[in-house]
């Protein structure tokens, strides 16, 4: 029986013979027992120190891992804010340029719209200038036809002066053809009076179609230039649908990329939000076997203290 400093070894002594031999059996048990459990105790001792440098390296790791682990679970959290946010510019910035390709759509359209106002305003300015010309042939006749009207009334006019002079030699049976005379001598001065006034507004009227004629050229010119303008503007607006067309594709790749990151990135989180538990739980668990083999060694110690 082992107390709390001696062992104690009891021997059933049937002779007096025998309590030497007992005695000596009972010294060398003791000491046997002693030294292996003193043994036993320094086993217990070491393995103990030993288990507790490794409990304690592997905490100190354990504790730099749930350090790094949370670092990292912020840094992901940071990152899957950020893939979020670009997500969402990337969906603004697509549906902008949607927004800008249907405006180009639309001016595209329109510009279409005024090349066949343009052409059509072409066409008109040019049968106007094609009937200017032929209002200006016209005239230009008329003005002919009115210097001939003006050229027979001054013949006119002299025959019928020629004409009362012989009426006056003739006396009075020339008076009916002198008075006859007089009225074609009346009526040419009136003809040569409208000739006249008709040459004046012709020639008003050749004025005014020469400023329409080259009004009208200007015209020409300006739509011919506009028409110039809508072409290089409507060419701009293809190049520029064309340019936002690859915008949009280009955004929408973006989106999509930016969301199926989004998605990963919050897969990673939610790993490593796992792994941080994880390494609490064996942080707890490196905590309780430090704490028991704290009590190991503190019961070797004591086992030593009682041998």
């Amino acid at each position: 029986m082992c107390s709390s400093k001696t062992f104690t070894i009891n021997f059933d002594v049937r002779s007096h013979d025998d309590s030497y031999y007992c005695e000596r059996n009972r010294d060398y048990f003791a000491r046997k027992a002693t030294q292996s459990v003193n043994k036993i105790v320094r086993t217990i001792a070491s393995s103990s120190a030993q288990i507790a440098v490794t409990v304690e390296q592997q905490e100190r790791t354990v504790i730099q891992q749930v350090s790094a682990v949370d670092r990292t679970a912020s840094t992901m959290e940071e990152l899957d804010a950020a893939s979020r946010a670009c997500a969402s510019q990337a969906e603004a910035a697509a549906a902008g340029a949607g927004q800008a390709l249907a405006l180009a759509a639309r001016g595209s359209r329109a510009v279409d719209n005024t090349l066949k106002e343009m052409a059509t305003l072409k066409q008109n300015v040019a049968a106007i200038q094609k009937q200017i010309l032929n209002l200006s042939a016209q005239t230009n006749g008329i003005g002919n036809i009115s210097s001939l009207v003006s050229d027979l009334a001054n013949q006119t006019n002299m025959l019928a002066l020629n004409a009362a002079v012989e009426a006056v030699r003739a006396g009075d049976s020339g008076k009916g053809f002198a008075v006859v005379a007089s009225e074609i001598r009346k009526l040419a001065d009136l003809s040569k009076e409208s000739a006249s006034k008709i040459n004046a507004l012709v020639k008003d009227i050749q004025i005014a179609i020469g400023s329409t004629s080259m009004v009208t050229e200007e015209g020409t010119q300006t739509v011919e230039q506009g028409v110039k303008i809508s072409l290089e503007t409507a060419e701009a607006f293809a190049g520029v649908s064309e340019a936002i067309d690859r915008i949009v594709l280009n955004s929408q790749q973006i989106l999509l990329t930016a969301k199926n990151q989004a998605i990963a990135v919050q897969d990673i989180v939610e790993s490593v939000n796992s792994l941080n538990l994880a390494a609490q739980e064996t942080a707890a668990g490196i905590s309780q076997v430090k704490l028991g083999t704290e009590q190991l060694n503190e019961a070797a110690k004591n086992l030593r203290a009682a041998v």
